[in-house]
């Protein structure tokens, strides 16, 4: 298991197992867990708290990153807190190499900036697109849509539905 001096916190949430650690080394704790069997990353994404008054949370941002054990079938949530405008962590696409793809997908809608990314650009998103749409502050509101005259005999579904 993940050695202690690395691990922060520790819990139990709806049956899943977690650890929280400092995300200065989070490739130190990944890789431990890769040579104790956790070779499958699952999944790599992001909360951001921004508006999240349920508890005081560590850092805004909360990187998740998923693992499973082939061998016991167990899987554990690996969590990093990290602040900043932008926010940095360390890439693990050299110990994962599918989290490339997803480290650039976290980056493009929560603009988290894995350091030491091989090709950290936007992958969802269009190139010239400002902003990063899945955090709290992104502005709400979206784009004039023209509909065509149609829309106004659709105010209700129609009775033959």
């Amino acid at each position: 298991m993940i050695a202690e001096n690395l691990v922060i916190e520790r819990g139990v949430s709806a049956g899943d197992a977690w650890v929280t650690v400092d995300p200065e080394k989070i490739k130190e704790a990944l890789g431990s867990l890769k040579k104790d069997g956790y070779r499958l990353l699952v999944f790599l994404s992001c909360v951001d708290h921004l508006a999240d008054a349920s508890r005081t949370w560590p850092g805004r941002y909360e990187v998740v990153y998923q693992l499973r054990n082939y061998e016991t079938k167990d899987q554990l949530r690996v969590r990093a807190f990290i602040e900043g405008d932008p926010p940095h962590i360390d890439s693990v696409s050299e110990l994962f190499p599918p989290a490339n793809w997803e480290e650039r997908e976290t980056y493009d809608l929560f603009g988290i900036v894995f350091n030491d990314h091989p090709e950290l650009t936007r992958i969802l998103m269009p190139d010239d697109w400002v902003g990063h749409p899945l955090r709290r502050d992104y502005p709400v509101g979206g784009e004039v849509v023209e509909f065509s005259d149609e829309h106004q005999v659709w105010q209700t579904a129609p009775e033959d539905a």
